[in-house]
């Protein structure tokens, strides 16, 4: 991805946070980037092309950043700890003070859905990834690595849009946490 590219997205990231994706427009999208009609056109044919892309990047950060802050930690449980931080709670933060930059994080749009699924399937290899080194405790509960990713990131995303207030989600972040663990033979 250009620097240019870069540049777009994140400009589309502030306006779809702002206004939601819906409400949003190429000309918002062009004028927070600095750059003509024209030029956005010449780079994203539609708002749809630029709700993908600005979904991956987002993704590619998260991914990024877990991965790297992954490097400082030892235990499954601070790992989780980390993805929870970076992947959930930062998020729910977000729409707490930005209610409409809830479009982008759900995939609502053309082109949301397909987007949202890649970028499920992003955080979920990252998962398994990390639970594959005790796939035979999984197997154990008939369960796989990939089995317990999907189920953990898809658990502790919809926390982030049933959660009442940030002490809840936590708590509910914790019980998913503990469950995982146990299965994993660490609790």
């Amino acid at each position: 991805m250009s620097e240019r590219d870069h540049q777009i997205l994140d400009a589309a990231i502030g306006v779809f946070s702002r206004y939601g994706v819906r409400k949003a427009t190429m000309g918002d999208i062009a004028a927070e980037a600095g750059i003509s009609r024209q030029t956005l056109y010449a780079r994203y044919a539609n708002k749809g092309e630029i709700v993908r892309g600005a979904m991956q990047l987002i993704t590619d950060r998260v991914v990024r950043d877990v991965r790297e802050a992954w490097a400082s930690v030892d235990t499954i449980g601070d790992k989780l700890d980390i993805f929870l931080d970076l992947a959930i709670v930062r998020y729910f933060e977000q729409t707490k003070q930005m209610p409409d930059s809830s479009d982008l994080m759900t995939g609502q749009g053309e082109g949301g859905p397909a987007a949202r699924q890649a970028a499920e399937e992003g955080k979920i290899g990252l998962l398994a990834g990390l639970f594959s080194a005790r796939a035979d405790k999984l197997a154990d509960h008939g369960a796989t690595p990939q089995d317990l990713a999907e189920f953990f990131y898809q658990s502790s995303t919809s926390f982030k849009y049933t959660a009442r207030d940030l002490g809840h989600l936590e708590a509910l972040l914790s019980t998913l946490k503990r469950t995982t663990l146990r299965m994993l033979g660490e609790g």
